[in-house]
């Protein structure tokens, strides 16, 4: 660890010894959950905020609060000429970024303090047949059986320091957690609690630096990310960014959650034996303009007993595949794993994207090893803005496949793409397909209504399941092995999700959400058919800010 924040240092003090312009405030991260991100896609589709890097995130308000300036200087020079229901997103937003766009202008102090706290309130009712159970990977929000009332609050800190340097810290405590199976941490009071974010960021044009614990999300996925995602927690991280006009170049580090390696518990120090594990990356993005972004990104996760943050692999520009496979016989072993997304404009109103991931790919048929199926994901999907003139509506048709024993490891535990007990990558795991269906669209400019179907395939292995080896069970290789997917038994889902949220201003937000499910096999069990209401859930969300600024 000591050679990631040495090499962290030097490279922070060269930056600030450059001097550019910048934003310090504006440097704080949009977090993935933030309403304006369906925002953000529905106006990059109808052609606004196309220099944004869209399928790297999360974006800096300021970089939005810049685009919105932008998108302004056009209507006021009616360059651009915006729809009803566009205008009613653009100022959405602009009710939002309000500091930000002030910020820009140099209406504010140089220096700011902004305290913020974020609460919600859901009601929500499931059956008690979901309750604690493994189908919490499958779409179904984790809570237990019943019907409930649950609150939820984040507190806010953000710090900009002159033109460059940002601080931001985030704390959330949420009942909801308390019936979350895979949620790891100490109840209080009826509360659960963690620091979501914590870090330092600074831009010195070109470069942006980022180093704590933030959210990472790469792909052009509307509903999930094969690669990184935000269903993990959030990751404690190093990142940096290097913009030139229209590529961007990223490399980052993260250190994931130790493995304990038996069931040896010391109390007040836990288990005895652990491995720690790491991830590495690297990723290239260009930017088409208003045509669209190719996003092109190799990891690498790794670990063991005592290992620590490896300098081949903090190498921004190293190769991590031929990297591992040349030291492997000396223990420095590691999992990589590459992808390509895509989001294409081709004409106006319509987008077309999709990811490929390739965990592994077998090409020597030498042994029976060598019949291992490949390990790899596939999301593909299209969406249309203003369907028969329809202002505000969009619909969208996504499929996503990942095949068994991706994300997942035969050896070394700790290879596993998880974090804190989550996929880091699909937030269904492999062994799984699923196909969406989705329409919504602006009631006027206060209600956002949506629906949409979805039929998913869900095997039982998963990423926490034994590595499969049946492939290892054949005669010989000319024999061949191939296996249905998904693998083993299936449990399949027809479900319509019906939404409905009620903005009358940017701190204040209502919902309703109802998901009406037909399952067969449910469980994985044979036979066994379920027709449910899955979720029933109303809430509200109100938001408070206060910003103090001084020379």
């Amino acid at each position: 660890m000591a050679p990631v924040i040495r090499n962290t240092l030097v490279t922070v003090i060269l930056l600030i010894s450059v001097p550019h312009p910048g934003h310090a405030a504006g440097e704080e991260t949009l977090p993935s959950f933030h309403w304006s991100y369906p925002l953000l896609d529905q106006l990059r589709l109808r052609g606004y905020f196309t220099s944004l890097f869209i399928s790297n995130r999360p974006f800096t308000r300021g970089a939005i609060a810049a685009e919105l300036r932008r998108v302004r200087s056009d209507i006021d020079t009616d360059r651009r000429q915006p729809s009803q229901a566009e205008q009613g997103l653009l100022d959405l937003l602009a009710a939002e970024f309000r500091p930000e766009l002030d910020e820009l202008s140099g209406a504010v102090a140089p220096n700011r303090l902004k305290l913020g706290l974020i609460g919600t309130l859901d009601a929500a009712s499931r059956p008690h047949a979901l309750e604690r159970s493994d189908l919490v990977y499958y779409g179904i929000n984790p809570m237990s059986g019943g019907t409930k009332a649950r609150e939820a609050i984040r507190s806010t800190v953000s710090v900009g320091l002159g033109d460059h340097l940002a601080l931001y810290h985030s704390l959330r405590a949420d009942r909801n957690l308390k019936d979350d199976p895979a949620y790891i941490g100490k109840p209080f009071r009826g509360f659960n609690a963690y620091t979501e974010q914590a870090y330092v960021q600074g831009t010195f044009r070109p470069v942006h630096f980022t180093l704590g614990r933030d959210f990472l999300v790469l792909g052009s996925g509307k509903s999930g990310n094969l690669l990184l995602s935000d269903n993990s927690r959030t990751f404690d991280q190093y990142r940096v960014d290097l913009t030139a006009s229209f590529v961007r170049f990223t490399a980052f580090g993260i250190a994931l959650d130790d493995v304990p390696l038996d069931t040896v518990i010391v109390r007040g120090q836990g288990p005895v034996n652990t491995a720690r594990r790491f991830i590495n990356g690297h990723r290239l993005d260009f930017r088409l303009a208003q045509w669209g972004s190719i996003g092109v990104s190799e990891v690498i996760i790794y670990g063991g007993p005592r290992r620590t943050f490896e300098l081949a692999f903090i190498n921004p520009v190293n190769f991590y595949h031929g990297e591992q496979l040349n030291d492997e016989s000396l223990g420095r072993t590691g999992s990589e794993l590459a992808s390509l997304d895509i989001d294409l404009f081709p004409v106006p109103r319509l987008e077309l994207f999709g990811e490929l991931l390739i965990d592994d790919v077998k090409i020597e048929r030498v042994n029976t090893s060598d019949l291992e199926p490949s390990k790899v994901g596939l999301l593909i999907g299209a969406q249309y803005a203003d369907p028969f003139g329809l202002d505000g509506v969009s619909v969208r048709a996504e499929y996503v496949r990942v095949a068994n024993r991706t994300y997942n490891t035969l050896f070394n535990e700790w290879e596993r793409f998880v974090h804190r007990n989550r996929p880091i990558g699909y937030f269904l795991g492999n062994n799984v397909d699923r196909l969406d269906l989705t329409a919504s669209g602006w009631a006027g400019r206060t209600v956002f209504v949506s629906g949409s179907y979805e039929y998913t395939r869900q095997g039982r292995d998963n990423i926490t399941s034994p590595y499969n080896t049946d492939y290892l069970n054949v005669p010989s290789v000319d024999a061949g092995y191939t296996e249905p997917f998904p693998f083993g038994p299936v449990q399949r889902t027809h479900a319509l999700n019906l939404g409905a949220r009620y903005v009358p201003s940017v701190d204040v937000q209502f919902r309703v959400d109802v998901r009406l499910a037909h399952v067969t096999d449910f469980g994985f069990a044979p036979g066994v058919v379920k027709n449910q209401v899955q979720l029933f859930r109303a809430g509200v969300f109100i938001n408070f800010n206060r910003i103090v600024g001084w020379e």
